[in-house]
């Protein structure tokens, strides 16, 4: 479990999702705008100004207050001030349907951003050391001679003959 402090930028209320900014001033929080990417949920109401101990227990599934009525199984996104809304896209889905106003338990399938846009390819890099050489295999077949050629037929008659006259 990992904890650090942050400072809220605005009234929230408890069960609603959070993104956190880091900037000059430190870590702040507050309600994850319609669309965005929460990092956090609150589990109790937090006062703008307050500085607070973020806890992170890796849970993977949040209670929620839901923005409208949403079917079992339909994933969700960040409505406007920090509730799920049913979307096309999201961060996660309900484990069961819910009505507006009640809490949903959010199965989270993704964490921070999301998977966002590849990087570039890296340099090639070094080649490395050759590795040992493998043992050697069976000698195979010596394989089909071939045809004769005219040629060849021609060179081994005048070798016969050469041979036949010196003998």
């Amino acid at each position: 479990m990992s904890k650090f402090t942050a400072v809220v930028t605005e009234d929230v209320a408890a069960n609603r999702l959070l993104s956190k900014t880091v900037g000059a001033e430190g870590i702040t929080l507050a309600a994850t705008t319609a669309g965005g990417n929460p990092d956090f949920r609150s589990t109790g109401r937090l006062k703008k100004d307050e500085e607070i101990t973020v806890t992170i227990n890796n849970s993977p599934s949040w209670l929620v207050e839901a923005g409208e009525d949403i079917a079992a199984g339909a994933t969700v996104a960040a409505g406007a001030g920090g509730v799920v809304v049913a979307s096309e896209t999201g961060f996660g889905y309900v484990a069961k349907e819910v009505k507006a106003g009640e809490l949903a338990s959010v199965i989270r399938s993704t964490t921070g951003g999301g998977s966002g846009q590849p990087g570039p390819k890296g340099d090639k890099g070094a080649t490395g050391p050759a590795g040992p050489t493998g043992p050697t295999g069976p000698k195979g077949d010596k394989g089909d001679p071939g045809e004769v050629t005219k040629a060849q037929y021609d060179a081994l008659a005048a070798r016969v003959t050469a041979l036949e006259g010196a003998g």
